[in-house]
């Protein structure tokens, strides 16, 4: 675990427990602390034949049920963790009603994030696409065309070139012209 991440944690955790020792004693915490590492996993265990029984009847959707069970697989974790605050936190995540305001709140940030994403790469691959010039029916650098009058090609000079072509000035395939 990084020291930015596990420094706090220890320190926050050691905080609550004398708290909660202070206050009940250190026997109470230590009871407590197995009551809910334990009854956090049992109820984690519960809601999730809950979610398999709902998908089986054919309530709620399938991406309902994976975010329900990733949140229950997280709040199992945090209860498995020694702490009370992990605990709380882990708690929140397995409990029904509390499990589907956080899948609302992530889903809306996962949604969000991926249209991002998709925007950033659009972006990002786009600009090192090669581009093409086809080039143009003129040569614009001529010296007789003044550069505020375009070249303009009209119909009959095209037949006018089309009439004469012929397939040899084409080349050969594989190799160039005559």
């Amino acid at each position: 675990m990084p020291a930015i991440i596990g420094v706090p944690y220890i320190l926050l955790e050691a905080l609550t427990f004398w708290a909660v020792a202070s206050w009940l004693g250190t026997g109470a915490a230590l009871m407590w602390l197995l009551i809910f590492l334990f009854g956090g996993l049992v109820l984690a265990a519960y809601e999730m034949r809950a979610i398999a029984a709902r998908l089986e009847k054919g309530k709620g959707t399938p991406g309902q049920a994976a975010g329900d069970i990733g949140l229950l697989a997280a709040g199992s974790v945090l209860v498995a963790l020694p702490g009370f605050l992990t605990s709380i936190v882990g708690l929140l995540l397995i409990l029904p009603p509390t499990r589907a305001l956080a899948r609302r709140g992530l889903a809306k940030k996962l949604r969000a994030f991926i249209e991002d994403l998709g925007v950033r790469s659009f972006e990002a691959t786009n600009q090192y696409r090669t581009r093409v010039s086809y080039g143009s029916f003129g040569d614009a650098s001529a010296s007789d065309a003044p550069a505020s009058r375009p070249i303009v090609i009209d119909e009959t000079e095209i037949q006018e070139w089309s009439r004469n072509l012929k397939p040899e000035d084409f080349g050969k395939p594989g190799g160039g012209a005559k």
